[in-house]
């Protein structure tokens, strides 16, 4: 994925344990559904996803969200699912930056233990460099140590 700033080595996420690895839905931790913007899984193992998807889109595209949706689910169906460690692929909008009214004078920061920020929603890296959002309540101050890992 292009609007992620890695902020730490990645070496830990090639001999973390598992077949198919993801990130975990940041706001509904309820579902299985991963965030697919850092995910791992070994080249071949999984050739049924993409026959599946061949085969059954128009069903698939009726039963899913999105393509997050199916692929954890179709991991999931097989037991297969395991998820990064939380504080490896923080989120952005939910981790680093502050909740209102503090995100109005309290820079945001990259969480202890985070090895790659996630960047979903409304704001990419560009734009935390340069701070501020569209509505007030959404305010973000400018994070200039984006710059420094976004090369």
């Amino acid at each position: 994925d292009l609007d992620i700033v890695i902020v730490d080595s990645i070496d830990p996420f090639f001999d973390y344990p598992g077949e198919f690895l993801i990130i975990k839905d940041y706001k509904k931790q309820w579902r299985i559904t991963g965030n697919s913007s850092v995910y791992r899984f070994e080249i071949g193992k999984h050739g049924y996803i993409f026959d599946d998807f061949l085969n059954t889109f128009d069903e698939i595209r009726k039963r899913h969200r999105n393509e997050q949706e199916y692929l954890t689910q179709a991991i999931f169906d097989k037991g297969k699912l395991n998820y990064w460690p939380k504080e490896w692929c923080p989120s952005y909008k939910y981790d680093c930056v502050s909740k209102i009214p503090f995100a109005f004078w309290v820079t945001p920061q990259i969480p202890d233990g985070a090895k790659i920020i996630i960047f979903h929603g409304e704001i990419n890296p560009h734009r935390a460099i340069e701070g501020g959002r569209g509505k007030w309540y959404r305010y973000v101050k400018p994070a200039p140590w984006v710059a420094e890992f976004w090369k």
